[in-house]
């Protein structure tokens, strides 16, 4: 009992919404119709049994009676039920006929007739028998008992069945009268009283959980489908970033050439140091753009790790020798705490990881208090080890804590002064960290700083550790394909060395064109501008051997791309003619595709610098 109550209260949990009640009502027949076949069996060998006790206990003829009213009745469910399954197959109705109740309740009521007649015609007539009247009323009760599954999930059922069968034992026992008599007839009566509270209260339970599974499956494909508007959404922002991104880069990439022209031209001129603000200017917009492309990058799985034994010591030292100066520029001191441990990790990500940190920790320093330190840490942690940055600068409340390593989310900055950041640093470091297999967090206390911290597993301390080569901090915008590494870029002074090359430009858009034409010039025996892949197969033919390298655009004009355009091209001159791909897309898929190229990919806006030695590379490379 006390598990029935506990059962109603949770089920009571969930009542069924008037909404919903007639689609579970449905639901519930559907699946009552379903059992009318499988209730055969069962149903014909209980009948042969009882039948065959009592021929054997009274040898009277009307036994054969009452088991061929029984079979016909039996007879009839089935037909009915195998009727209703060809007109509703199961294939095409898996929870069951959306019809036929009413066909289904009168075998089902026979049926109940032919055990409400079993004592009239199974007992022997005269005096009441107690014993066998006692024993057929067991054997009732087992009926009614069991019959409760089959029939709960309807009320007309539940009635249908326990009435007819009831009324024949009560009619029986009233009928002798007498103590035995009477106690049978209250007997069977209060028993199916009970059967039919039973029978309600379970129809009533699995009526709430039937509700309760629409409702999940009413959630369920409320969350996917906003789970498909979200996703939609979040394609339909990268595309348009991608689009903007793009469409900024092409004019910034041209006024950074033309800039940089400029300040050539205007070396000796009084104008000099306005040409540098208007370069600086282009480089605060393309280090923005750049930023961006970090994370397009890795976004996209074009940055890969390549984990090698790395002393952390090393990786200290170049560190220090990379933002020392940053540091000491502007009025802070680092130190770092090195350990002998060794990590497989790659040593040019985690420097950019912690490169990252510590511009975040110079960016929130205190400008007006001298003094203040960076302190740079690496502790052992369980099977790995912390590396922390720490700051002494005014801390993180806690309910922003959460939040620090998403884009473009910044304390403290609500004028967004680009001289704080961009909000995009911290972002770049979450992702890296976990090209790394580490994990990142923040712990910061008001007042008196925050500490920046990675986690990342120890290494098996085997194998020769490996260095950084030549790789320095700086923008990962421009490098050839493969893992990601981070380009050197010094002063602003770029020449071409050695001999002037002969240069193929393919760019469809006229202004950039024109700005790399004038700032190609002066390093080029010749620079062949081309704004079609028609043009470019042109100069090809004319210039033949005499080309030394193409600077083609990713995102030409047309149905051919800059990546199919170097392949003509390279067709038409019958050599693998050195080629550099200029791109301004971020889109993950297109970054994916440049890089898959083989070629050498340069993204805008680029910097002049580092496209004066990647076209002297290139043409130096032989084709």
């Amino acid at each position: 009992m006390f598990s029935r109550s506990r059962a109603r209260s949770a089920a009571g949990a969930t009542p069924v919404l008037p909404a919903q009640a007639e689609r579970v009502e449905r639901w519930m027949r559907r699946r009552l119709l379903s059992f009318a076949r499988k209730t055969f069996a069962p149903h014909a060998l209980s009948a042969a049994l009882v039948a065959g006790l009592y021929w054997s206990l009274t040898h009277r003829r009307a036994v054969f009676l009452w088991l061929g009213l029984a079979a016909l009745a039996l007879v009839a469910r089935l037909t009915v039920a195998l009727a209703n399954e060809r007109r509703y197959p199961v294939a095409d109705h898996p929870e069951g006929p959306p019809g036929g109740e009413r066909p289904y309740l009168g075998p089902l009521l026979a049926l109940s007739i032919v055990w409400g007649l079993s004592p009239f015609l199974l007992l022997p007539p005269g005096a009441l028998n107690v014993e066998l009247a006692a024993l057929l009323g067991v054997a009732l009760c087992a009926m009614l008992m069991g019959s409760v599954p089959a029939v709960a999930l309807w009320r007309p059922a539940i009635a249908a069945w326990l009435v007819p069968l009831t009324a024949g034992m009560a009619l029986y026992g009233a009928m002798h009268g007498g103590p035995a008599g009477w106690f049978l007839c209250l007997g069977i009566l209060l028993f199916s009283a009970w059967i039919a509270r039973l029978a309600l209260a379970q129809r009533q339970m699995i009526a709430r959980s039937v509700a309760m599974q629409f409702q999940t499956e009413a959630l369920s494909e409320q969350l996917a489908a906003q789970k498909g508007d979200l996703e939609r959404l979040n394609e339909e922002r990268t595309r348009f970033f991608a689009s903007a991104s793009h469409d900024l880069r092409q004019p910034v990439h041209a006024l950074a050439l033309l800039s940089d022209a400029m300040r050539r031209e205007l070396a000796d001129h009084p104008a000099r140091p306005m040409a540098e603000q208007v370069g600086a200017a282009t480089a605060s917009v393309g280090h923005l753009l750049d930023a961006m492309l970090d994370i397009s990058r890795i976004d996209a799985g074009t940055v890969q790790a390549v984990p090698k034994p790395v002393a952390l010591v090393d990786v200290f030292a170049q560190l220090s020798q990379v933002q020392g100066p940053r540091v000491e520029a502007a009025g802070l001191s680092l130190r770092v705490q090195a350990s002998g441990h060794t990590l497989d990790t790659d040593a040019a990500l985690l420097l950019r990881i912690l490169s990252n940190l510590v511009d975040n920790a110079i960016k929130h320093a205190p400008r007006a208090l001298g003094g203040r330190r960076i302190l740079v840490t690496a502790r052992r942690r369980g099977a790995g080890v912390r590396i922390a940055v720490r700051d002494e600068g005014p801390g993180v409340p806690a309910e922003h804590l959460p939040r620090l390593y998403e884009e473009f989310y910044q304390v403290g900055n609500p004028e967004r002064d680009a001289a704080h950041g961009l909000g995009i640093g911290l972002a770049i470091v979450r992702r890296l960290a976990l090209l790394l297999g580490g994990r990142t967090g923040v712990h910061s206390v008001p007042g008196r700083g925050s500490a920046f911290w990675i986690d990342l597993p120890l290494g098996a301390g085997q194998g020769t550790v490996s260095g950084f080569g030549d790789s320095t901090l700086a923008p990962m915008t421009a490098v050839t394909s493969g893992p990601m590494h981070l380009e050197p870029v010094h002063s602003h002074t770029h020449t071409l060395h050695s001999r002037r090359p002969n240069v193929l430009l393919l760019d469809d858009e006229h202004a950039v064109g024109d700005a790399m034409r004038l700032w190609l010039q002066p390093y080029c025996s010749a620079v062949h501008a081309t704004r079609t892949l028609a043009e470019a197969q042109g100069v090809v033919a004319r210039e033949g051997a005499a080309l030394d390298v193409m600077l083609v655009d990713f995102r030409l004009a047309g149905a051919v791309n800059g990546i199919e355009a170097v392949q003509r091209l390279r067709r038409a001159a019958g050599r693998e003619l050195p080629a550099i791909l200029i791109t301004g897309d971020t889109d993950p898929a297109r970054v994916r595709a440049a890089y898959g190229s083989g070629l050498t990919v340069v993204f805008k806006p680029v910097q002049p610098q580092l496209l004066a030695q990647m076209l002297q590379a290139a043409a130096a490379t032989p084709g």
